[in-house]
């Protein structure tokens, strides 16, 4: 129960064990932390400020496996970019809000990695795989690398979806975002008036029209 384990230390502690071996899962432990990513979705969702989307059962399992590949990738460290590829396949359905939010229930832990793949090897192809996924996955890679105009305009399209990013963007004080002018009114409604409280500088390099 290799994944399912991982997830519950995951969502715990934080520690994590992984295999040495890039093998399959069986499918008892895919079935036993798909209940497991239920059971969080249900938890997490009562944080969103507006109806949350739907649970989307093969997304979840999509994501918490690629997690879980990610990081032993980024311990082994001594496949292709072909290899990777084939490690980390896009998910092949559409990015609904219900498949978004159920994605980002493992992949908000992924910008973390990205972070660490960087340092340990700034131009290897597991940081290029990392950086393209985060481009289709704004929701969780919120401040990071610029993402795909059509995946942020998704999030932005859903109001559950949209705080959560607007909250993630404000948590992290990511001006580069902060600053496109799309974004720029939605944050400063989102602000408030607690802006000098949550984030003190954002008029000083977002000034009124």
């Amino acid at each position: 129960m290799r994944l399912t384990t991982f997830l519950q230390d995951l969502l715990t502690t934080g520690a994590v064990t992984l295999a040495g071996q890039l093998t399959e899962f069986e499918t008892a432990d895919a079935r036993a932390a798909e209940a497991l990513l239920h059971a969080y979705y249900l938890e997490d969702r009562l944080d969103l400020p507006h109806a949350a989307p739907a649970f989307e059962a093969a997304a979840a399992q999509w994501a918490a496996q690629f997690l879980y590949r990610t990081i032993q990738l980024a311990l082994v460290r001594e496949l292709d970019e072909a290899a990777i590829a084939r490690q980390l396949a896009d998910y092949a359905g559409e990015p609904t809000p219900a498949v978004v939010y159920s994605v980002d229930l493992s992949f908000r832990y992924l910008p973390d990695l990205l972070r660490l793949a960087k340092g340990l090897a700034p131009g290897d192809a597991l940081v290029a795989r990392l950086q393209a996924t985060a481009q289709r996955w704004p929701l969780s890679f919120a401040g990071g690398e610029a993402p795909a105009a059509e995946a942020e305009a998704a999030v932005l399209a859903h109001p559950a979806l949209r705080q959560a990013y607007l909250d993630r963007l404000i948590r992290g004080q990511h001006r580069r975002r902060a600053e496109q002018p799309h974004l720029r009114p939605l944050i400063q409604t989102a602000l408030g008036a607690h802006a000098a409280t949550l984030w003190p500088d954002f008029a000083a390099f977002n000034p009124p029209a």
